[in-house]
């Protein structure tokens, strides 16, 4: 297995096992005290003498908290303008096709398109939460506008001195506006986003609208031209000769750039110069800074075990330099990393094309590097690929030849893969690399397009360094030695407008990139071929243009309608709008991929922790509510596929990459089997799933050591460490996955499996109810023959019924119960939701460490708290590093517990959590569409869905034809958009007196009706309750109304399909 990604966490991921084995990595955490207390487990007496309320409980947060001001009002959306445009960050590229950003003001940013290493501060460590990342681009890209008696501006926020950005994911607005301009420009930038339809919302494309209007009194004429460096071959350049180029590509719709790259010849070459090759005790010759490459070359034999678990190192001969000062650092790694410094050679002149240098260490190219410095400036740099092992990389100098140069091998990091390591240093003129162009990762196309008739093409540009030159420039060389430079290509569209008159103008950017990292990839199946999904699509850039021009009017009409059903037809408050969908950004991230042949394939934030892990991947509900084809794909292709094992029925946690169960993993995995059902139209799909489906339900029943319903054995889980005891989380998960698998075996006419399910789930909910309940809230009782086992003992713990808010989400039975769920909930909002985690974490130091995702007076819930005591006992003993996890606050559970808060009725508490991320997310601060945990675009965050759905009170059967809301925000006169099985569209109702109006209206697809749930404002007399439908054809036959509460469920004679453009509507009337 290739460890370039699986090893970000530094081995702390859980696995098989799930163990720490005492030697775990602890770069990326802050490090954890040697003393840190630890003590024998609580014993059973302890446990009851809390529930007997004899115990001492010490406030460790303010027990009254303020609800927010405002938290239900509908509100507008926000707006941010001056410095809260500066790290605004909204992913405007197709699903699954990399990465670009749109800045807060307008700008395209990130850009990883070209399968490349994941940006620094992509890690384990999370370190752009608390140093945010600013804009950056590889290349450089624009938009310029002339008017009439104006300079040429560039869009953005040096152009115009007046900007505004609105986020409405998956759109991006911008607003411009310039004190002598004579006209405003309005951007909307997107790549098509249409739920239900994953082929149209993973294009590699992204779209930017310019509306352009004239404000002046006089008729204006302008120019907008939109101009690109070429992007192809970004990394390869640098290893071998590569030539550039950019042709005129159009077709009906469109016309534009496409650029392009091919092999290149290398001169004949000289000898090569060995400038250093280590092989001596100190660094003479070189002048050393800091204290972070200690006294010498190290021996490669000396170094640490754990420098050496990703294999050899490949030193070339008995020594090289590191960073990593573990000599110092007494075995600490996390220590090891902190040091800093700098190795600068003697000056020399440059005679050769390349310096070619063998590096490993850390990925970070502005901190962590060997670079070469011309007259002050760095001209080139390169970087390990936060592994350990030495990897020839060129420097193309050719630009620089006969001139002075230096070498600096620089650590300015101090966090998780905070090192350099240095190697052989050659001089030479033989290129580092001499791959073909179609098999590397940043081989392609590029393709810059304007969707409009009257679009005007320039291939090369003859200067672009200016707005007035990207402008008017003439042609530029036709191609060029990418060692020598770039070329830079413009499409530029002419309007004409009347005083008041405005039009739009549509650019366009497609990429094509086939070749995935597959060395990064490795441990997939077919690691070795694979290609980006688009590939058997489309052949080149061009190509993925011609179809957007194609399809552009469908595609964005389909985009505009969702942002205007979820933001502007719905009622729910703007702010929740706009965080609860901010995350299902996160599929048009490098998270998440997607292979040719159709398999959907996710890290667990951009590059970094492999497999599509299950038990973070559980708290994900975005996908499989928007675009639900690739979750079910994922469970039927890799859960009960590559990751499955046919002869026992456990499941592989991170499937190919780590082939051992997660008790939460697979348990969350049986119910998200129940929600991919619950989201198709019938029931084919858990026909084929279902043997392997009740298979891996049968693992985990057999873990089930009394058969009880309750877990105590081993018990891995997604705090990276494997737990024993009565767990009510797990336990929670368990009976959860026992009610979804009760459930489907009922659909499948197994009704022995079903009512065995059930006699597990019930035992282990009237468990949950007694054994693990203390009056306030549920807990675990450690197993005291496994006292290394870090736990939560009587801590109060945030997924402690996670169980049940999926459940819930799902329409299952309940876990645990009403009464006690909600006092439970009330505990947590209690003792876990602190106005300012830093001062709690100082003032509570019985649990070291854990990183840092709520600083000082950011308002966010605490992971574990322990108000009644126990703390000293959580680490485990000896100490676990994973118990720092309890002091974190990661964003993907502080939603799972709102979802819960919102469904059972605590929502101001509910809404109050979500807010919390919402302000710590606040674009003053940092990037609002990039919710970081063990690193960037967290899967787990894309629990934030759930809140929604909580919100709308969403309930939802497809086969069974069930669809149903009970709206917690303002359900007087609610409107929300949903999606189904096989459509979405808006669903409102208005409450009048004892009558209330229902509607569903359905805007894409169709979907079907059978049987339709809603809630009144008050239980209804049965008796009395009067219930008419009327549908696309119609008044609709109500076989029967069943009541429940003030629950009502209306059940039609036969199933209504409502296509697009139709609705359905049903009045109940209770009178009294």
């Amino acid at each position: 297995m290739n460890d370039h990604h699986t090893d970000c966490c530094g081995g702390r991921c859980g696995g098989h096992g799930g163990g720490d084995g005492g030697r775990v990595s602890r770069r990326g955490f802050l490090s954890l005290s040697a003393a840190a207390a630890s003590a024998a487990v609580l014993a059973a007496h302890t446990r009851d003498a809390l529930a007997a309320g004899t115990l001492p409980n010490r406030s460790l947060v303010p027990a009254a908290k303020p609800i927010p001001a405002g938290l239900r009002e509908r509100g507008v959306p926000t707006r941010y303008t001056g410095s809260d445009l500066r790290y605004i960050g909204m992913p405007v590229g197709g699903g699954c096709c990399g990465q670009v950003y749109l800045g807060g003001d307008g700008r395209l940013w990130y850009w990883d398109i070209d399968n490349g290493p994941a940006a620094p501060g992509a890690e384990a460590g999370g370190s752009t939460y608390t140093a945010p990342r600013d804009p950056f681009s590889p290349f450089g890209q624009g938009v310029v506008i002339k008017a009439t008696g104006d300079r040429a501006r560039r869009i953005d926020g040096d152009g115009f001195d007046d900007v505004a950005f609105t986020g409405q994911y998956p759109i991006g607005r911008v607003d411009y506006r310039a004190q002598n301009s004579p006209v405003r420009v309005h951007l909307d930038a997107y790549s098509p986003f249409v739920p239900g339809e994953a082929d149209d919302s993973t294009l590699p494309v992204t779209v930017l609208a310019y509306t352009v209007t004239n404000t002046s009194s006089r008729s204006v004429r302008a120019e907008l031209t939109a101009w690109a460096e070429n992007p192809v071959c970004l990394r390869a350049r640098s290893q071998q000769p590569i030539t550039l180029s950019g042709e005129r590509v159009g077709g009906e719709g469109f016309a534009g750039v496409e650029f392009t790259a091919a092999a290149g010849e290398a001169a004949q070459p000289r000898p090569d110069i060995v400038f250093e090759d280590w092989e001596r005790t100190t660094y003479e010759g070189w002048t050393v800074e800091g204290d972070a490459f200690g006294a010498g070359p190290v021996l490669a034999d000396q170094v640490p075990d754990y420098m050496k678990r990703f294999g050899d190192l490949r030193v070339s001969g008995q020594r090289f330099v590191t960073s990593h000062n573990f000599q110092a650092a007494n075995g600490d790694a996390g220590r090891a990393d902190a040091y800093t410094g700098k190795l600068t050679s003697q000056d020399f002149t440059i005679e050769r094309r390349y310096v070619t240098v063998r590096v490993g260490g850390g990925a970070d190219a502005a901190h962590t590097c060997a670079r070469v410095v011309v007259d002050g400036a760095v001209v080139a740099s390169v970087t390990g690929d936060n592994t350990e092992p030495l990897t020839v990389r060129g420097m193309d100098l050719i630009r620089h030849q006969g001139r002075t140069a230096r070498i600096e091998i620089v650590d300015e990091a101090t966090g998780g893969w905070g090192h350099v390591n240095v190697d052989r240093i050659v001089f030479t003129d033989v290129p580092p690399s001499h791959q073909p162009i179609d098999t590397l990762t940043d081989g392609g196309t590029v393709t810059l397009a304007g969707l409009e008739a009257d679009a005007r093409v320039r291939p090369s540009l003859a200067k672009w360094s200016t707005p007035e030159e990207i402008a008017e420039a003439g042609a530029g060389p036709g191609e060029i030695d990418g060692g020598l430079g770039t070329i830079a290509g413009a499409v530029t569209v002419p309007v004409r407008l009347r005083p008041g008159q405005s039009r739009t103008v549509r650019f366009a950017y497609a990429w094509y990139f086939p070749v995935p990292d597959r060395a990064a990839l490795a441990f997939l199946s077919g690691s070795a071929t694979l290609r980006r999904h688009y590939a058997e699509r489309f052949d080149s850039a061009s190509e993925v243009m011609r179809h957007l021009a194609r399809e552009i009017g469908r595609l964005e009409k389909a985009t505009r309608s969702w942002v205007d059903t979820w933001y502007t037809d719905a009622t729910l408050p703007h702010w929740l709008l706009e965080r609860t969908l901010a995350t299902a950004s996160t599929l048009a991230t490098s998270t998440c991929l997607k292979f040719a042949g159709g398999r959907f394939y996710a890290w667990e934030g951009v590059g970094c922790c492999a497999g599509t892990c299950e038990h973070v991947w559980n708290y994900a509900q975005a996908i499989g509510r928007l675009f639900p084809s690739l979750e079910r794909d994922t469970r039927e292709r890799v859960d009960l596929g590559v990751g499955f094992h046919a002869g026992t029925g456990e499941i592989g946690n991170r499937a190919e990459a780590d082939m051992g169960w997660a008790t939460d993993g697979q348990c969350g995995t049986i119910l998200r089997i129940y929600r991919e059902h619950q989201m198709t139209r019938d029931t084919a799909f858990l026909r084929r799933v279902w043997p392997r489906t009740k298979q891996a339900l049968g693992w985990v029943m057999s873990r089930d050591d009394r058969q009880d319903g309750t877990l105590e054995g081993p018990q891995p889980n997604t705090l990276d460490a494997v737990w024993y005891g009565e767990i009510a989380w797990m336990t929670g998960m368990y009976a959860a996955a026992l009610y979804a698998g009760a459930e489907m075996a009922d659909e499948m006419g197994d009704t022995a499996f079903a009512k065995r399910c059930r006699t597990l789930a019930d035992s282990g909910c009237r468990s949950l109810a007694t054994d693990l309940w203390t009056g306030e809230y549920f807990i675990q009782i450690v197993d005291q023959h496994h006292p290394e086992a870090v736990n939560t003992n009587i801590g109060c713990h945030i997924d402690q019924m996670f169980g049940q808010s999926l459940a819930l989400q799902l329409g299952l039975p309940r876990v645990f119960p009403e009464d006690k769920a909600k006092t439970a909930l009330a505990g947590i909002y209690r003792y876990n939701y602190v106005p300012d985690p830093a001062a709690y974490r100082t003032d509570h130091p019985q649990i070291p460490g854990g990183r840092w995702f709520a600083t000082a007076h950011e308002p966010a819930v605490v992971m574990t708290t322990f108000p009644h005591g126990g703390a000293d006992q959580a680490n485990g003993d000896p100490p676990s590093w994973s118990a720092s996890y309890f002091n974190e606050s990661w964003t993907g559970q502080e939603y799972q517990l709102a979802t819960q808060m919102v469904y059972e009725g605590l929502v101001d508490e509910g809404l109050t959590v979500t807010r919390a991320v919402h302000d710590r997310y606040a674009a003053g601060k940092r990037n609002p569409y990039n919710e970081i945990e063990c690193s960037e675009h967290y899967a787990r965050a894309m629990a934030g869905y759930g809140v929604y759905l909580a919100a709308c009170g969403y309930s939802h059967h497809g086969p069974a034809g069930r669809l149903g809301f009970a709206p917690k925000v303002r359900p007087e006169d609610f409107a929300a958009a949903f999606t189904a099985a096989g459509g979405w569209g808006l669903y409102r109702q208005r409450r009048e007196g004892h009558r209330q109006t229902c509607e569903v209206e359905v805007r894409h697809g169709e979907v079907t009706v059978r049987t339709f749930t809603l809630e009144l404002a008050t239980p209804p007399d049965p008796a009395r309750l009067r219930v008419t439908a009327h549908g696309p054809r119609g008044d609709v036959r109500v076989a029967s109304a069943r009541v429940e509460g003030a629950t009502v469920e209306v059940t039609f004679t036969a199933p209504l399909t409502i296509g697009a453009g139709h609705h359905l509507r049903v009045d109940v009337a209770a009178d009294r």
